[in-house]
């Protein structure tokens, strides 16, 4: 469970600085991008579940008080004030698992001001890091071509939290399994994997590491054959197989001219009478990898995805922003250089081909894509489990228009800014230049 703590100082000192004031009126914030990162056609929403956690249990205990009265920042009476606090807002997301482009909100909290405000750090943390890497696991997925795809990323992810985050986000957006073993126990993740290169290095022989291996799962005879010669791998682990009497199910490259080493050995095990053991694939690799060896017409089955996309190599983060859009019955925007925003409170309507935001209260053809999740601090919807979301974001990635699936091409996606909406927009900058 997160800690209220986990936060920027500043939220805090703003919440005292309120409360200090009186101002405790209801706001509205809402968490959106300005503009897609430079390579992408799309992004994918996740994280969801932890904030609705975080939210609904948000409480300080203890020693999170004695902590901050340690700091010599705050009176008292505001520390009492922070141990009875509990949101007692509402908040609307967009579903776990679905696509979005600029200037949606994917997410939006009305509460009084201080209790909303508290919320952004946290939030922005939960959320980036699930969806920066649903967004770039979509992006394998959709140029695999229904090949399998595990994530093998964990050694090399950001810290515990975010190798959970990236197994949970890559199976979210189309993967089939990870090599995380706690992933798979906390949320159900088929866990995959065989052995490393050292294990055949410790054997004094290639043969033998692959007998020893075959002796201990001849039910999961999958063989990494690349340690030295891959192609005299290949033979060794079907003439190791072929003594033994165990089905050969897999082998695994790691390593040199994949897309030639994969012809080969497809070649060797067919006229072994191995049709149907699967090639598997790793090392290095991401979408763009993925695409060149699938274009190629390598006989590949399988893909293991590590580094590239458990840290999203080419694109390391999306530019979310929690923005305070109305206080009372009074729409808010800023008019900074560049960082332009529209006020109020907002819907996002999809309709075939585009979509619509507009202001919450409009109506418009298409589907809403905001949700109310939680009400009066309680959650009033239940969330899609993991297998439910990943469903729900698959249906939506396969119905992607083929131009926006371009992993190497912008292709712009229309998102209108209602007329109403834009009247609004004109109005406050209109109100705001004259003060």
């Amino acid at each position: 469970m997160l800690s209220p703590l986990l936060t920027d100082l500043y939220e805090l000192t703003m919440l005292y600085a309120y409360v200090k004031s009186g101002k405790t009126e209801e706001a509205a914030f809402e968490l959106f991008i300005r503009e897609l990162p430079e390579n992408r056609n799309y992004l994918v929403f996740a994280g969801l579940p932890w904030v609705v956690d975080f939210i609904e249990n948000l409480h300080f205990s203890k020693e999170e008080i004695d902590y901050l009265h340690s700091l010599k920042l705050f009176p008292d009476d505001f520390l009492d004030f922070l141990r009875e606090l509990r949101f007692t807002g509402r908040v609307y997301a967009m579903r776990e698992g679905e696509i979005f482009f600029q200037n949606e909100p994917v997410l939006r909290v009305e509460a009084p001001i201080y209790q909303a405000q508290l919320l952004e750090t946290a939030i922005m943390n939960q959320v980036h890091i699930t969806s920066l890497i649903a967004s770039k696991a979509a992006r394998v997925y959709t140029v695999a071509g229904g090949r399998k795809l595990a994530d093998f990323s964990l050694r090399r992810t950001h810290g515990a939290d975010a190798g959970m985050k990236v197994a949970y986000a890559c199976y979210l957006a189309g993967f089939d399994g990870t090599s995380n073993v706690l992933a798979g126990k906390e949320f159900r993740i088929p866990v995959i994997g065989t052995v490393a290169h050292s294990f055949i290095m410790a054997f004094e022989s290639e043969e033998e590491a692959f007998r020893a291996y075959l002796r201990a799962f001849p039910e999961r005879a999958v063989l990494l054959v690349d340690t030295y010669d891959t192609l005299e791998g290949v033979k060794r682990a079907i003439k190791v197989a072929k003594e033994m009497g165990v089905k050969l199910k897999g082998i695994r490259l790691d390593s040199g001219n994949v897309v030639e080493l994969s012809k080969v050995a497809r070649k060797l095990l067919d006229e072994a009478g191995f049709k149907e053991c699967k090639i598997i694939v790793s090392g290095g690799l991401d979408e763009y990898r993925i695409e060149e060896i699938v274009k190629a017409g390598a006989p590949v089955d399988a893909f293991g995805v590590g580094t590239k996309v458990g840290t999203s190599a080419d694109s390391p983060y999306i530019d979310f922003v929690y923005k305070l859009v109305q206080v009372g019955n009074r729409p808010i925007m800023k008019t900074s250089t560049g960082k332009k925003m529209y006020p109020g409170k907002k819907q996002v309507f999809r309709q075939e081909g585009r979509d619509i935001v507009a202001l919450a209260e409009e109506e418009h053809p298409g589907k809403p894509l905001l949700e109310l999740i939680i009400d009066k601090g309680k959650r009033v919807k239940p969330l899609p489990n993991l297998n439910e979301a990943r469903e729900y974001c698959l249906e939506n990635l396969n119905k992607l228009a083929p131009e926006l699936k371009e992993i190497r091409k912008r292709a712009p996606y229309t998102v209108e800014i209602s007329e109403k909406l834009q009247e609004l927009y004109a109005k406050l900058k209109r109100e705001l230049t004259e003060e």
